[in-house]
This record gives structure tokens, C-alpha cells and sequence, in this order.
């Protein structure tokens, strides 16, 4: 339980981000997201800086650590009893949104079809059938590695035998795996799947909170829910994946205070980069997209210089000890004789057993919708980075088992962004920024 909990607290950690008035302002939901994706970036930087000055994780210095910042970045450096004030929405500033309106009303349907879709998708991660190999073969295990070490050690990922553990990959998921561990005493498997209905749910909130559209939050929990179930992603890089790229889309196609614009996709883009390797895929997309739709260089460098710094630190780290990586597959060649097998294969994959139609519904929406051209943004982000699939793809000579066996779920990001155009097709382009 107490392994599960550590999730469960991860907003309060990141409290402090709820001082941005556009935050404040989201309903419930969509501000334990942002807190709980702000906590998430607060405790893996926690226990990778420990690493880095080589300091012994343990419960105590942890939870001492984090509570110091936590509370450091809530109260600021004003008044305590005012700023406690200041993070709870008042009438008048929810009224005065500067935000995207959140659902004005409650639809009783839509809440009563998002817990029905949440209960299934708890009963299928409780009973281990999402659960994902990757898991179990590498993610957990770094986890507890890293937990038994007192933190990152180098010693371990240089080891030719954690050469299939991927090395190196990002550190954020096994290190909030580990932060887990460190409050509980033990390594939770089930609590480790289980975090996967956080993730999804936290992403949905993120949606309907900033788009203030409960069936296109309904839409999501079901694609999502569906398409996780069949690709097996349950415990994996996807989960909290998908919730930092869902909060960096959301935030520059919904909301229109620029400061917390620029903060929130910063956040989600720097939380993707650390994830896994697609995330640094994705954050490419996310610059091109925005240089070409709003076409605003100077946000463009704010909001991606995070996780270019992180991205850059993390890479000059992985070649300067010579871990494996696999940022490199790009400058791998190209089998043009794979491109007919490899379009098929991916099509089949991306059909997730149901002709396709997680795909077709969203499309058909922007196709009808009165305000199509604010779906540009996260429809050009859907499209390069399904794009970008396919081209890492064909440096196979035959990449059909690879394609089964991974792109259910690294197609994941383009359908999340095309979900989130179709919602934001439906928006009045007063309704944008």
C-alpha cells in the first residue's frame, strides 16, 4: 500500500507549481496533473543530483529533501498564510479564466462513462494482463538496482551484462520506480502497473481541463485505455510518456497565458526527453510544429532548452562512459527494399486490432469540425512523429518482428496528439491562444 502511495503523493510534492494563476485555475482534475507531473520532475532531479554528489538515498534524507523544495516552491518567499491562500482558486479568478474554459457544468454521462472506462482498466492492470515485459526485464530491475546501490551507480550501467537492461536509456521512470521503493522499503510490481491508470487518467484530466470538453475526454480515456490494453504498455516508458507529451500539447494549443504557456511545455517536454529515446523524438516535432504554425522563435527556444540541456547532459554522460544507447539509430542505413514491408507492417500494428478505427474516429471528427484550423498545431505533431516511426523503422533490413512487437505502443504519441486536434477542433479560436 505504501509502495502505491508514493505515487498517490507525487502533486503534493509539486504543489508549488499551482502559484501560476493559469494553473489555479483549472478544475480539480487538471491541477493534481500538473502538480503530480511537476512532483514527478521534482523527485527523479532529487534522487539523480544525490547520485551525482554521491549521497546515499535513505528514506529519511529523501522525504527531507523533498518536502524542503516542495515547500520552498508552494509558500515562495512571501507570507506564509497568504501564499497558502493563493493556491486555492477563488470564484472571481475562476471566473476570470486566462486558461481555456474548464467544463462549465458537470455531465453526469461523461463522469459516470470515465469511471466506468477507469474501473475496466484497473481490473485489466490488478489482474497482470497489461503488464509489459520491458517491465520486468528492465525497467523493474534498474529500479531495484538502483534502490539495493543508494542510487545511480555508474559501476552498474557500465556492466557489459546490463547491456540488454538498455543502459542507456532515460532515468526518470526507474527512478521514480525507485523513489517508490525508497518510501515503502520493497519493490511493488503491482504497484508499478498500477501507476499506468495515473498516468492515463492524469492525461485525460489534462485534456478536459484545459479544452473544457468532456467527450473529448471521454474519447481519450477510451482510445487510451483500449489502445494501452492492447499494446501491453502497462508499467513501461509509455505511461508517463504519454502524460508529459500530453501536457506539453495541451499547453501550447489551450492555454493562452504565455508564462504558463512556456512553464507547462517546458515541463512536458523535459519529462518526455528523460523518459524514454522517443521522447526526444517527440520534443523535435513539438519545435518544428510550433515554429512553423505560430511561428514564434523566441517561445520556441524557451519552451525546448530544458530538455535540450537535460537531453545534452544526458547524452554527453552516456558516451563519456561509453554506455550502450541507441540515440544513434538514425545515422544507421536505410533498407529502401523494407519501406513496402515495413508501411504494411506498421498499418497492421497501428490498426490495434480494431480496423483502425482509434484512428478514423478522431480523423472524422477534425474532418466535420466547424474550427479545423486549430487542430494544426497537435495535428502537425501527430503526423511527424508517426512519420518519425516510420523512418526509424526502415534501418531494418526486415523490421516486421520489431514493428509488432514495439510500435503498438510508441504509437502511442501520434494518436495522443491526433486525439487532442480533434478537441481542439472543436474550440472557437477565441478559445485558443
Amino acid at each position: 500500500m505504501s509502495a502505491f502511495l508514493a505515487y498517490l503523493v507525487l502533486p503534493l510534492i509539486g504543489i508549488g507549481i499551482l502559484r501560476l494563476d493559469a494553473v489555479r485555475k483549472l478544475d480539480l482534475g487538471g491541477r493534481i496533473a500538473v502538480a503530480g507531473a511537476a512532483g514527478t520532475a521534482i523527485v527523479a532531479a532529487v534522487l539523480a543530483a544525490l547520485s551525482i554528489v554521491s549521497v546515499e538515498w535513505s528514506r529519511s534524507v529523501v522525504i527531507s529533501i523533498v518536502c524542503v523544495i516542495s515547500a520552498t516552491t508552494a509558500l515562495g518567499d512571501s507570507d506564509p498564510l497568504i501564499r497558502l491562500r493563493h493556491l486555492l482558486p477563488r470564484p472571481r479568478e475562476r471566473r476570470a479564466l486566462e486558461v481555456s474554459a474548464a467544463p462549465s457544468s458537470v455531465n453526469p454521462l461523461a463522469i459516470a462513462t470515465l469511471i466506468i472506462i477507469a474501473v475496466l482498466l484497473i481490473y485489466g492492470l490488478l489482474d497482470a494482463r497489461l503488464s509489459c515485459g520491458d517491465l520486468h526485464f528492465f525497467w523493474g530491475p534498474k529500479a531495484v538496482r538502483f534502490y539495493r546501490d543508494g542510487g545511480v551507480a555508474l559501476g552498474f550501467l557500465a556492466d557489459p551484462n546490463t547491456v540488454r537492461m538498455n543502459p542507456g536509456y532515460p532515468l526518470l521512470l526507474p527512478l521514480i520506480y525507485a523513489w517508490s521503493q525508497t518510501i515503502a522499503g520493497h519493490f511493488s510490481w503491482f504497484s508499478a502497473v498500477l501507476s499506468t491508470a495515473l498516468f492515463v487518467f492524469g492525461s485525460v484530466a489534462l485534456l478536459r481541463s484545459t479544452s473544457g470538453d468532456d467527450r473529448s475526454a471521454v474519447l481519450m480515456a477510451a482510445t487510451l485505455a483500449y489502445a494501452f490494453a492492447i499494446a501491453d504498455a502497462a508499467g513501461a516508458g509509455e505511461p508517463p510518456l504519454i502524460f508529459f507529451e500530453t501536457l506539453a500539447i495541451v499547453a501550447i494549443t489551450f492555454i493562452r497565458d504565455h508564462r504558463a504557456q512556456t512553464i507547462l511545455a517546458a515541463l512536458g517536454l523535459a519529462g518526455a526527453v528523460m523518459t524514454k529515446i522517443e521522447g526526444a523524438t517527440f520534443a523535435i516535432a513539438v519545435v518544428i510544429a510550433i515554429v512553423i504554425v505560430r511561428r514564434t522563435i523566441k517561445r520556441t527556444l524557451l519552451i525546448s532548452a530544458p530538455a535540450a540541456l537535460l537531453l545534452g547532459a544526458w547524452l554527453a554522460f552516456v558516451r563519456m562512459h561509453n554506455l550502450s544507447e541507441y540515440y544513434r539509430g538514425a545515422a544507421m542505413p536505410i533498407y529502401f527494399a523494407a519501406v513496402r514491408t515495413t508501411l504494411a507492417t506498421l498499418m497492421k500494428a497501428a490498426s490495434y486490432e480494431l480496423y483502425g478505427l482509434p484512428w478514423i474516429v478522431p480523423i472524422v471528427l477534425i474532418v466535420i469540425a466547424p474550427n479545423r484550423r486549430n487542430a494544426a498545431l497537435p495535428l502537425l505533431i501527430a503526423f511527424l512523429t508517426f512519420i518519425a516511426a516510420f523512418f526509424f523503422y526502415i534501418h531494418l533490413p526486415d523490421p516486421t518482428w520489431w514493428i509488432l512487437s514495439s510500435a503498438p505502443r510508441v504509437l502511442l504519441t501520434p494518436l495522443t496528439a491526433l486525439l487532442i486536434a480533434s478537441a481542439a477542433a472543436w474550440r472557437s479560436a477565441d478559445d485558443l491562444s
